[in-house]
């Protein structure tokens, strides 16, 4: 029997990402806005035989992340940076990110399967749900719904453009030059779908894709979100920071698929890590030090103040923690995920940190467990979590751009391999393929 294979994909977001001070890092691109860093990223990943390439959205602008630089401080169209990946590789699978919220579902079907189509096949879909007044304010004729709604919606957007996919059928597309048919109009059936949020009558102007359509990825993690990934996720992203809180959350969400209807066993859950490599374990240690030098505490609660939903705002970074927490737990805001999290990831140093200090820790990873160590032991970890079940795969987050991909491609995937749980060549040229799915 061949031995069970990890998955790995990279978090594709500039400036910025879980690491607030990426673009401070010195060995960063500096050239954020051109294409080239991204052909640099793409050949990058896909020399290292990536799964994925995961490209993030937002659309909406934040002063504070301005200032400081943090993720989507700048954000290009993530269908238009799929494309200049696309562009140099012929194997890297191409996550994009749309929301549901704000794209009627007949561009959302014509965008993914353009996409699809002109990759050979390497498109996902990682659907996410917008709501929040500075999103609304950009689109000022979009209802404001509830966040239950909102995946209301999204569930009948995701079904309306699954329907424009399968609009054609097989043999529509003709192209007979002899008889001069270029396409069978009787094959071709329009979906008319109607639901509570939209509508759209179709067809698609495109028939399928190499792939059969793009692969659907799903982040949610509320309970409400874990529902909507276990119906449509085929990819989920989780950002847990023990072995069992993993193990849980695909255990929950795999229950959830079964009941759904769905084959729990075409879910592959990809697990999120901040790898930081070293020479020795002792220079890799170093490395994650100096990474707390490029943030601010300025920068850190600005970040930590979106990601834990409190007005951080006025705060002095030399308050101590606590006091800060109580005084804007009123709400229950501080019971929040992000500020649990937190409290558990400072350990008994959080009774004396302060603010700045909690919110630096944070800023250097946004929880997501860091892999500190040489090319050899953060293989060994990542095998030993792999090897548990617990996850199929990885999310590798860059700490620098795109000089982390490539200190994990030259000094983590030869031990993956070495180990047997990594591919030495793609299983095939189409993402679903080579996922397994």
């Amino acid at each position: 029997m061949t031995q069970r294979q990890l998955f790995l994909g990279g978090y594709v977001l500039f400036p910025g990402g879980h690491f607030a001070g990426a673009w401070r890092h010195p060995y960063s691109t500096r050239d954020w806005l051109g294409r080239d860093f991204l052909h640099d990223t793409a050949r990058t990943l896909e020399a290292a035989k990536f799964d994925l390439a995961f490209i993030p959205e937002t659309v909406s602008f934040r002063a504070g992340f301005a200032r400081h630089g943090l993720s989507n401080a700048i954000k290009h169209d993530p269908a238009q940076v799929a494309a200049q990946l696309a562009a140099v590789t012929t194997n890297l699978g191409l996550g994009v990110t749309l929301s549901t919220s704000f794209n009627p579902p007949y561009n959302l079907a014509r965008t993914l399967a353009s996409l699809d189509h002109l990759s050979g096949g390497r498109v996902a879909w990682n659907v996410i749900q917008s709501n929040g007044p500075a999103n609304y304010a950009n689109f000022p004729d979009v209802e404001q719904l509830d966040r239950n709604a909102l995946y209301d919606r999204g569930d009948e957007v995701v079904e309306a453009v699954q329907a424009l996919w399968r609009s054609w059928g097989e043999g529509a597309l003709v192209v007979d030059q002899e008889t001069g048919v270029f396409a069978n109009p009787d094959l071709i059936t329009a979906p008319d779908y109607k639901g509570t949020h939209v509508a759209v009558r179709g067809p698609l102007n495109l028939p399928p894709t190499p792939q059969g359509g793009p692969v659907i990825i799903q982040a949610g993690d509320s309970p409400r979100g874990r529902e909507f990934g276990a119906r449509w996720g085929e990819v989920i992203f989780a950002i847990e920071r023990t072995q069992a809180d993993l193990q849980a959350k695909k255990d929950d969400l795999r229950a959830k698929a079964r009941a759904a209807g769905r084959d729990p066993e075409k879910i592959r859950l990809f697990a999120a890590v901040q790898t930081i490599v070293g020479e020795s374990t002792e220079i890799a240690r170093a490395r994650r030090d100096h990474l707390r030098t490029l943030v601010t505490p300025e920068a850190g609660i600005e970040f930590f103040s979106q990601f834990s939903r409190l007005d951080l705002g006025d705060v002095d970074a030399d308050e101590p923690l606590r006091k800060v927490l109580d005084e804007r737990a009123t709400d229950g805001q501080a019971e929040g995920r992000a500020v649990v999290a937190l409290l558990e990831l400072l350990g008994p140093r959080a009774a004396n940190a302060t603010i700045g200090e909690a919110a630096v820790e944070f800023s250097t990873s946004e929880l997501t467990p860091q892999l500190v160590g040489t090319g050899a032991e953060i293989a060994e970890q990542l095998a030993e979590l792999f090897g548990s079940g617990a996850a199929d795969g990885f999310l590798i987050t860059p700490t620098h751009v795109p000089g982390s991909f490539d200190e994990f491609g030259r000094a983590v995937v030869p031990h993956l391999q070495r180990l047997g749980v990594y591919k030495t060549e793609y299983a095939g040229t189409t993402l679903r393929r080579n996922l397994g799915l």
